[in-house]
């Protein structure tokens, strides 16, 4: 067995396949064991991780797959073993192991997953971002210092020439044959953004004659409700053409970055608790060209820089995102600036090294730097 094995669930919230090709970069010869089963080993195989083992996914309660994490550990337990969630997190301190659990939290889950009290405070628990740190601390975890999103290995876009092309095949895949200003609803964990609130800051500014066209997980909040909506009101308003596309690869930024000219973070309005996005997400969105639009919060906040690679709005101010969304429809080229901004900061790559929430050693190295191209031109 290897001396630190990560254990990854891809159905977590901030464990998206952002956060799996992060676990990619940093991998070197560390295990890796997948809750899920093999359908979900299979997509975190898919980002480039090397997937050791898979145990089945118990439902609702992450600590019954304790006993299948410690089948999989076997008999010589590990140094560290690293959980990527909540509960990864959980499941692996049920697996009875004596190794020490370090845990990396990227985005937190609408409510804590159920283990022992005196067991959250033998694990470190490692926040992603400077906003949800408190939120684990209330929920009773010890947590430690915070991971920023700059420090860890995203990488931009691979061949920034085949941009233009794929820009034209991702976009017919939508029925988009126009030039259209693309919007995509980014959420990592999907109810972190309502969709619903972007469709009626869209329509409102397609009232106003800019067109626009959103992209949505189809298991984001009235992802489903605001396609109905939209069905039925068409034609009842004038204006510019209003779009939504459910497409459950607006998680994965790699996979449509090229036909995509805006990602956007929507709060909900009506929600009792906000759920932090995951910064990963966000700025990999950045480092592919993409800006960001996002509620001016501690987590949007430590990655994007308002005016020069994206925009930060009033938290919940619907009026905000509709002046933004007529501003960008009616100057294109500010979202080219913004785009090339956004690649060249932080699509340039960084030295990929061993941090010490993996391990402690300081010469111990997964690679040298990296010398990718440091443009990922936006169209």
């Amino acid at each position: 067995m290897s001396r630190v094995v990560h254990v990854l669930e891809p159905d977590a919230p901030g464990c998206g396949p952002s956060t799996r090709r992060v676990l990619a970069a940093l991998q070197a010869d560390d295990a890796v064991v997948v809750i899920g089963g093999r359908a979900a080993a299979d997509a975190v195989g898919d980002a480039g991780v090397v997937v050791t083992a898979a145990v089945p996914a118990p439902l609702r309660s992450p600590r019954l797959a304790g006993p299948a994490i410690r089948r999989a550990l076997g008999s010589s337990a590990p140094d560290r073993i690293v959980a990527w969630s909540e509960s990864a997190l959980v499941a692996a301190l049920s697996s009875g192991t004596t190794s020490e659990v370090v845990g990396i939290v990227g985005a937190i889950e609408p409510r804590a997953p159920r283990i022992e009290a005196w067991r959250r405070t033998t694990a470190i628990v490692h926040p992603i971002g400077p906003e949800i740190g408190p939120a684990l601390a209330r929920r009773g975890w010890r947590v430690g210092s915070t991971i920023a999103a700059a420090d860890l290995p995203v990488r931009g876009t691979d061949h920034p020439d085949r941009r233009s092309s794929r820009r034209a095949s991702i976009r017919g895949q939508w029925g988009i044959d126009d030039d259209r200003l693309v919007i995509a609803v980014a959420g990592d964990p999907t109810h972190g953004s309502d969709v619903s609130a972007a469709m009626t800051a869209a329509a409102s500014a397609a009232v106003a004659g800019r067109g626009c066209c959103l992209v949505a997980d189809p298991m984001g909040i009235n992802a489903v409700a605001s396609s109905q909506w939209l069905r039925e009101g068409m034609g009842r308003f004038g204006g510019s053409p209003v779009g939504l596309v459910l497409d459950a690869r607006v998680r994965d930024p790699r996979a449509i970055a090229a036909g995509v000219d805006v990602a956007a973070q929507v709060d909900f309005p009506d929600a009792v608790t906000f759920t932090p996005p995951s910064v990963v997400e966000m700025r990999t969105w950045l480092a592919l060209g993409v800006p960001v639009v996002a509620s001016d919060r501690a987590n949007a906040a430590s990655v994007v820089r308002d005016r020069v690679d994206g925009r930060l709005l009033p938290p919940a101010n619907r009026n905000a995102f509709i002046r933004v969304l007529m501003r960008l429809v009616d100057e294109p080229g500010l979202v080219t600036d913004m785009a090339h901004a956004a690649a060249a900061t932080h699509g340039r790559g960084l030295p990929i090294r061993r941090p010490n929430w993996i391990w402690d050693s300081p010469d111990h190295s997964a690679g040298g730097r990296s010398f990718e191209n440091p443009m990922a031109a936006s169209r």
